[in-house]
Parts: C-alpha cells; structure tokens; sequence
C-alpha cells in the first residue's frame, strides 16, 4: 500500500510539476503564424476545387499575411491579450481567458461573444519545444498554424 502512495504522489508531484513549468514558459509574447500551404492542403473544410484554387492564390495570400501581425500575451492572471497589427499600424485587442489541463493542454476561451477571432476547428495547443501546436477535437494536428514565442 505505501508502495502505491508512493507512486501515485510521484506520478501526482510530476503532473503538477511539468504544469508549472508549462506555465512559467507560457507567460509572455507569442507570434501567431500560418503557414499558408500546408494549412491549406490539410484543410477539411476545402474540397478538391477550392484547394486547387487556395493554392493557386497562395504566393498572393502568403504576402498579404506577412503584413499582418497577430500577437498573443499571455497573462499570470489567465487572461490573454491579442493584437492584431496591421501595415496601416492600426491595432484591435481581443481579451481570452486561458487555461492548462492536467495533460498540459492549452484551452483559449473568449471573454465575450464580441470577439470575433477565431481559430478554426482548434479544440487546444500543446507544447511543442519551442512552439505551440493547435490540435482539433479529434486529437489531430491543426498543420500550418503554430505559435512562436517573442519575448
């Protein structure tokens, strides 16, 4: 019996330990970034035809994104602020609450229903030295968006 405390403390000690990790590395400036080809390759939501059309676009979509810049700060408090920039300079800030799970998933969720920044079919983001990785409902990688920590 103590064998089986002694585990389940270590394996309970672990968790919360690689959690705040996560979170201390979390705090701070991240870039959303998309890349364009392989997002649309892997899209679900394209059908042959618009992906052939998508890629025929995609050198015209991709200078377009590289004006736009998303940035992310995560907060102590779980809140997160997004700033979108544009070339003109103008900025729009959307506030989210953020939260990790014992797996240390990374779950965004908006404050309001006025936020009109969405991200697909994103169910969560995970860890991915030294990035962050959106995964959909089903547990499967969301290809071509990413997070890169700034700062």
């Amino acid at each position: 019996m103590k064998k089986i405390f002694t585990i389940v403390a270590l394996i309970s000690f672990s968790i919360v330990q690689s959690q705040n990790f996560e979170k201390k590395n979390l705090i701070g400036q991240w870039m959303f970034k998309i890349e364009i080809k392989e997002a649309i390759k892997n899209s679900k939501d394209l059908n042959g035809f618009e992906k052939l059309a998508a890629r025929t676009f995609s050198k015209v979509i991709e200078k377009e994104l590289e004006k736009i810049q998303m940035i992310f700060d995560f907060k102590r408090d779980n809140t997160a602020s997004i700033t979108v920039i544009t070339e003109e300079k103008t900025e729009s800030k959307n506030t989210f609450l953020w939260k990790l799970n014992n797996e240390g998933y990374l779950f965004l969720d908006s404050i309001n229903e006025d936020t009109e920044i969405e991200f697909g079919d994103t169910e969560y983001w995970v860890f991915e030295n030294p990035n962050l990785v959106p995964y959909d409902k089903k547990g499967k990688i969301n290809y071509g968006m990413l997070m890169k920590k700034i700062n």
